[in-house]
């Protein structure tokens, strides 16, 4: 079994090494559900506070941009502090920003408090990979702790979803706080009881933090994802502030890029940057992310067409978890055998997300059942799994290990904040586009020579008029009959008019993967245990 004195773990002399590896993955736990602001509890909490959807969606994504400028300087404050300091510290002050959220009334401090959220996140995420690399995989090969580790990661964030989904149902959508400051401060408790102090802290000059740079790339980013998020809420140009950053967005962060490029010890070195096979993976990632953030048709179809409650909409992810396990299991074996070539596995992965736009694409409608959906979602969970895997080895095969925290924050940057944030505003924007669109054309036809809507509406008219209702009240209610199932039609066509392109460009990508001369990845060992990974 392996040992705390192995792993690094300074625990107390009386706690078992069993009991020191419990002590570990219930401190991560909460780690992996933790954020500012919870998708699952977004209806609530935008009609409690009065706010747009689209402010938890900045939050959701800002933690994870908090994550990515923390992690080039993660190492240095690691190196520099004990680990019952760091965990406590962290873990304290994590607890302090979530009953904030909690506390607030203002969604622009939820967004802020999301971000330092993000930020310290990095530095716990950073302690358990240097302990969970030796854990997961004794030799240090970095495809079978993937396979450990993605999983374990991805499906504490749907988990989060799930959990927030049913407390702020049943409850409140603050509970969702209260559960996760519990769980964090029964992890400082943990700390507290089980861990020593190991080593006396070292001082950490300022320089080595690189604070300019991070205001300035962070500064840059969230503005970037600013306007990406709230084009379609403040009618993009329109918008003083979306033209203000879209100027400035740019500016800082072709600044940072070039004092980067110029300096003699960076805060990211550009080598990354630099490699083609980096290139592709971040591409491949970003590709994945923007399919995967799909789902959010998919809750507009379950919300508007079936009449799904919140609750059961977010239960239906609970079934990418077997896909996650399952293409984690495929990817530890194809890459311990190595019997296939490379380009066999990407175009099995991509044509789980062609499987997954096609079946929806030919099963949506209003007389579809919830159970329907539980096979394409969990082709999506094997897809995503299996790609993000295979290039997350990819991207680092021949990378010089030095430039590997470089290459982790780019990765984040690209993989967990553009893509989704960009995904996601990109099918709000088409879904809102295409749905005038068919309500338009749809509305042009509806009068009472057409005989489906004549009959439809003096169906409606006489139920309403037996109910008790005056004519011209009845005659109304009709109408507004009517128009809700032309609203209900105009979204089910726009929902299939981007799953139909969804589906072909997914398959059409699948075949020319298969075709593309990726080469048969290797095994690459960890040069230092786990800095690279996110």
């Amino acid at each position: 079994m392996m040992t705390m004195k192995r792993l690094d773990v300074p625990v107390r002399q009386w706690v078992p090494d069993w009991l020191g590896m419990i002590c570990i993955f219930f401190i991560i736990l909460p780690v992996t559900m933790l954020n500012g602001s919870y998708t699952g509890s977004m209806l609530e909490v935008s009609s409690t506070l009065g706010t747009n959807t689209e402010d938890i969606t900045m939050g959701y994504y800002a933690a994870s941009a908090g994550m990515a400028i923390a992690y080039p300087i993660v190492p240095k404050v690691l190196d520099a502090l004990s680990s019952k300091f760091l965990l406590l510290t962290d873990l304290s002050i994590q607890f302090l920003l979530s009953w904030v959220c909690a506390r607030s009334q203002n969604i622009d401090l939820v967004i802020i408090c999301s971000f330092f959220i993000g930020f310290l996140k990095g530095f716990l995420m950073l302690w358990f990979i240097r302990r969970a690399t030796k854990i997961f995989s004794p030799k240090n090969v970095r495809s079978e702790f993937y396979s450990y580790f993605y999983p374990l990661v991805f499906a504490g964030g749907q988990v989060s979803m799930i959990v927030t989904a049913e407390l702020a149902y049943h409850y409140n959508w603050q509970y969702m706080y209260y559960f996760m400051m519990m769980m964090l401060m029964a992890s400082i408790l943990i700390v507290i009881v089980c861990f020593r102090h190991n080593r006396p802290l070292k001082p950490i000059r300022l320089s080595e933090l690189h604070i300019r740079e991070m205001l300035v790339i962070a500064t840059g980013l969230l503005m970037l994802m600013y306007v990406i998020n709230y084009g379609k809420v403040l009618d993009w140009m329109s918008s003083f502030k979306i033209r203000l950053y879209l100027v400035i967005a740019p500016i800082l962060i072709a600044f940072f890029i070039w004092k980067q490029y110029h300096s003699k010890q960076p805060y990211v070195n550009l080598a990354p940057l630099y490699q083609p096979k980096a290139i592709v993976g971040y591409f491949y990632m970003m590709l994945v992310m923007f399919f995967s953030t799909s789902t959010t048709l998919l809750t507009n179809y379950m919300t508007s067409i079936l009449k799904v409650d919140s609750t059961h909409t977010y239960q239906l992810y609970i079934y990418l978890l077997p896909g996650y396990v399952l293409g984690a299991f495929i990817c530890f074996w194809w890459f311990r055998w190595q019997r296939w070539r490379f380009r066999f596995l990407i175009a099995g992965g991509m044509s789980c997300f062609a499987a997954f736009f096609g079946i929806l694409y030919f099963t949506v409608s209003p007389e579809s059942t919830y159970e329907m959906l539980f096979l394409p979602v969990f082709l999506r969970g094997l897809g995503m799994l299996v790609l993000i895997i295979a290039f997350a080895l990819f991207a680092v095969e021949e990378l010089n290990p030095k430039f590997l925290l470089a290459n982790a924050f780019f990765l984040i940057c690209f993989r967990s904040v553009l893509a989704p944030i960009l995904a996601t505003s990109f099918y709000s924007n088409t879904l809102y586009r295409l749905e005038q669109k068919y309500m338009y054309s749809l509305s042009e036809t509806i009068s009472q020579t057409d005989p489906l809507a004549a009959s439809q509406f003096n169906q409606s008219l006489t139920q309403h008029l037996a109910q008790g209702h005056e004519y011209t009240e009845a005659t109304q209610m009709a109408t507004q009959t009517l128009y809700a199932t032309l609203q209900q039609q105009s979204l089910l066509l726009s929902l299939k008019h981007i799953l139909g392109y969804l589906f072909v460009i997914s398959l059409v990508i699948a075949i020319v993967s298969r075709f593309i001369p990726f080469h048969k990845t290797i095994r690459v060992k960890y040069t230092k245990a786990g800095d690279d990974m996110v």
